[in-house]
């Protein structure tokens, strides 16, 4: 199964759904299965989030969380459900060269930046020795 087969123009880059991810896992014959838990559905506010997990023979391969709300889909809880599946299943390596859009961070890094240390001492410039005094 080719996976450009379910690829999709997405603000003009490459994307696979994930009805693509699961079609190529399914297609791969191995006992894979995904799990999904739903973490917190508030009808009256709006909103759901959703934990999926990907598992093979007992191991599990990636783990997503999503979180939608009723302002922007009428089907936020399906929404949440599928996006979780989505996330997980690119973390696991399914599509994950096109699931670039479900880790865009944009401004809001979800890592902490690192501050490089220019003095210590694997990047230190060694100093020059100092010439014995006559």
């Amino acid at each position: 199964m080719n996976p450009a087969d379910f690829l999709i123009n997405l603000k003009g880059k490459p994307y696979l759904p994930v009805a693509g991810r699961i079609a190529i896992i399914r297609n791969e014959n191995k006992p894979y299965s995904i799990k999904t838990t739903p973490l917190q559905i508030d009808m009256e506010a709006g909103f759901a989030i959703f934990q999926a997990e990907v598992w093979l023979d007992g191991v599990l391969l990636g783990m997503g969380t999503k979180q939608e709300s009723k302002k922007d889909f009428s089907d936020f809880v399906e929404k949440a459900e599928t996006g979780a599946i989505g996330r997980a299943l690119a973390i696991a390596g399914f599509g994950t060269i096109y699931a670039l859009q479900d880790f865009d961070e944009g401004e809001r890094l979800a890592d902490a930046p690192v501050t490089v240390n220019r003095s210590s001492p694997a990047q230190a410039t060694p100093k020059p020795k100092a010439e014995p005094a006559p």
